[in-house]
């Protein structure tokens, strides 16, 4: 590992206030004050500076770099995982204030604003040339705010004792330090140079955004996930003032959301002396977000030191910046205040997500009536799901609320309606569980307190007494999170498409339970042909499982759903995609960095996944009818031929009759054509080509083995 290079200015970091003259002393003065503590008591970062930006500065050269993409991937940023979204999204590091000048602000550089009434933006520059593997900052443990320290308060103290069920703990206990030390202590807090640079507002993060503001992401559930965050935040601050009374004296709400905003936003996930813990490390979070990274973070066991390390030469007078990670912009939004414009890796890839909503919807359960006439004609049911279900009767969607809601409590990437139904899941996730299990377990959450949406779900789920109308049966609404990808959410939103779209006999062989299983089944997962009566340690197959077709049938229908879904999706926004991107060349209407501009790239982003989606679903019916068509003809040559066997030849020559006569509309065309379109996107083109040609494979050697077997028996074999 390389030294730094050579200080220009001796002893300490100089932060830099000669950019604009209205940049006055007093705030000068705090931040000069914040790096002669840190250097006092060890922390080094000679080669580098802070620096401040006015309005022009900020959107100097922009247009230049408009279409600059965030390339690379973030497998070594050591960002701290979860598995759950809402902790998963926070356990990251924010990183600095600022874009800036000396490599003019681009869409892959973010700023963090500070809106203290001034736009106040900062970022970490060079002073000199900064060579490969060189450790440019030191900052010393005794510096770092840890979950530990937070433990050991008095509030803390009571917090572990009390046992309470927070949202996120571990920024908890870094908030109680920053609340509690400030209070305790005030200006004699060792730590007091730091907080005096904190921002005092952060009205760039949507928590704190007016209605307005918000109004800008109609159509989206990024506006659930804000809510869900003030309400999460609302409710930790209650449950610590209950355990410890007396920290209301110390912290209102608003002065709790602001330190949860902070920690949010700057916490560092950190292994420190064997220990995993997330620490608040001061400079080392004014470094802005760059992709792809060109330094790497870590605690440094022998020194005792969190150091930052370079990756790649950065040179003199450059901005230094840190990668937050590969995330969808919806995270970047809510957890930092800012979206990527161009949100693309170097591979392609794009990570912004969109929410998609399966089962059952709150709408549908307020116009439950018209569901249940099966007289309405399919033009009164557009937009609905349940015009999907029209074949199901009660017998099957009883067999589908139990296998959707198996296993729930233990789904990945899968948000299941909420924590009130994990009583039914556990009940219903039982293979083979009756219907009277499934009513005991609704009445069980009922009573267990579920918010009022979910209650009505489960009053839906009861069966009435004979002498009342039937009720109809609604699935419990699960959200997939998908990106335009193949990856594992993606096969987990097609195995619930599926799901959704059996019939009472699908259902039956893909649970499998003492049931007789299909030959795809048998072949995919090892499954015997006759499954004896599931035992307790028998592992049971669950919504996310399907990862095959279950029938051209069923595939279909999936791909309605999935079509329904989409369109519904787009039906909440106000705007088009196209009006959006006409929006976004308009910067003097949506300037850079703005509140606005974030909320309409946002929205822009899901819009780009949801036509994916809808493309894919059209894409998939359209080749899914060719297959169809093929088979029919199929089975018509088969059963006029004169001599079945030796067409049963034929078919073993890997080109049917049909795709002959039929060349131009047949599938092999269709994906052939698919291949040569540039426009074409590859999940698309794999999918028809590789999971939909292998069921048509297996229909076409199914037909041919029943023509064999027909041969078979007319020559008496």
């Amino acid at each position: 590992m390389s030294p730094p290079p050579p200080n220009p200015h001796p002893r300490t970091g100089r932060t830099s206030n000669n950019r604009s003259s209205c940049h006055g002393d007093e705030d000068a003065d705090k931040f000069q004050k914040f790096e002669r503590w840190l250097i006092a008591n060890g922390a080094q970062f000679p080669c580098l500076e802070l620096k401040k930006y006015d309005n022009s500065d900020r959107f100097k050269n922009v247009d230049a770099n408009s279409d600059a993409v965030a390339f690379s991937s973030s497998s070594s940023d050591h960002k701290e995982e979860d598995d759950d979204e809402e902790n998963e999204s926070e356990e990251k590091k924010d990183g600095g204030m600022a874009t800036a000048t000396g490599k003019p602000p681009s869409s892959h550089q973010h700023p963090k604003v500070i809106d203290d009434g001034s736009d106040e933006m900062r970022g970490v520059h060079a002073l000199a040339t900064l060579p490969p593997s060189a450790v440019i900052v030191s900052i010393p443990l005794r510096c770092l705010i840890t979950v530990e320290m937070g433990q050991t308060t008095p509030i803390g103290r009571k917090i572990l004792a009390s046992d309470l069920e927070l949202d996120a703990p571990k920024h908890i206990f870094l908030m109680i330090y920053l609340l509690w030390d400030k209070w305790t202590n005030g200006e004699k807090s060792f730590f007091a140079p730091y907080y005096a640079v904190l921002p005092k507002r952060l009205r760039n993060m949507p928590i704190f955004w007016d209605e307005e503001e918000l109004r800008y992401l109609q159509g989206s559930h990024l506006l659930s996930q804000i809510s869900d965050r003030i309400a999460a935040i609302t409710r930790d601050y209650h449950s610590v003032c209950s355990a410890a009374p007396e920290f209301a004296s110390i912290s209102t709400l608003e002065e709790f959301t602001w330190a949860r905003t902070i920690v949010c936003s700057r916490n560092f996930g950190l292994m420190i002396n064997g220990r995993r813990t997330s620490a608040l490390v001061p400079h080392a979070d004014m470094l802005n977000h760059h992709r792809p990274r060109e330094t790497k973070w870590t605690f440094c066991e022998e020194s005792q030191c969190f150091t930052i390390t370079t990756l790649k030469e950065i040179g003199a007078g450059e901005q230094v910046y840190d990668s937050y990670g590969q995330k969808c912009n919806h995270r970047f939004l809510l957890n930092y205040g800012f979206c990527v414009e161009k949100n693309v890796e170097i591979d392609g890839f794009c990570p912004n997500e969109v929410s998609l909503e399966l089962g059952g919807g709150s709408d549908e359960f307020e116009e439950e009536d018209s569901y249940c006439d099966p007289d309405r004609s399919s033009k009164n049911y557009r937009g609905r799901l349940f015009d999907l279900y029209r074949g199901n009767d009660r017998e099957c969607m009883e067999k589908k609320l139990a296998f959707w809601t198996r296993g729930d409590t233990d789904a990945v990437g899968v948000d299941f309606f909420g924590s009130s139904w994990h009583a039914l899941a556990t009940s219903v996730g039982r293979a083979g569980a009756p219907v009277s299990s499934i009513m005991e377990a609704t009445l069980g959450a009922s009573s267990s307190g579920m918010d009022a949406t979910a209650s009505r779900y489960a009053e839906a789920l009861i069966v009435p007494s004979p002498s009342s109308p039937p009720q109809p049966i609604i699935l419990p609404t699960k959200r997939v999170r998908v990106c335009v990808s193949n990856n594992e959410n993606t096969r987990v939103l097609f195995s619930m498409l599926r799901v959704l779209a059996c019939n009472s006999a699908e259902l039956d062989r893909i649970s499998w339970g003492g049931r007789t299983a299909t030959a795809a089944g048998q072949r995919l997962y090892g499954i015997p042909g006759v499954v004896s009566s599931a035992s307790p340690s028998t592992p049971f197959r669950t919504c996310r499982d399907i990862r095959y077709p279950i029938s051209l049938r069923n595939e279909r229908c999936a791909m309605e759903i999935l079509l329904e879904i989409t369109e519904k999706s787009l039906s909440k926004y106000p705007t088009s995609f196209a009006q959006d991107a006409a929006d976004l060349q308009d910067e003097n209407s949506y300037p850079k960095y703005s509140n606005k501009r974030h909320a309409k790239l946002q929205v822009h982003g899901e819009k780009e996944v949801l036509h994916h989606f809808a493309l894919w679903a059209r894409t998939a019916i359209h080749v899914i009818d060719i297959i169809l068509h093929e088979l029919a003809q199929e089975m018509r040559l088969v059963t006029h031929s004169a001599s079945a066997a030796e067409h049963a030849k034929g078919l073993g020559d890997g080109m049917s009759e049909t795709e002959s006569l039929n060349e131009e509309l047949g599938y092999d065309y269709v994906i052939q054509a698919m291949e040569d379109d540039d426009d074409c996107h590859t999940t698309i083109l794999r999918y028809c080509a590789d999971v939909l040609g292998a069921v048509r494979r297996d229909e076409l050697n199914q037909i041919a083995t029943e023509v064999m077997g027909i041969d078979r028996r007319d020559r008496g074999l």
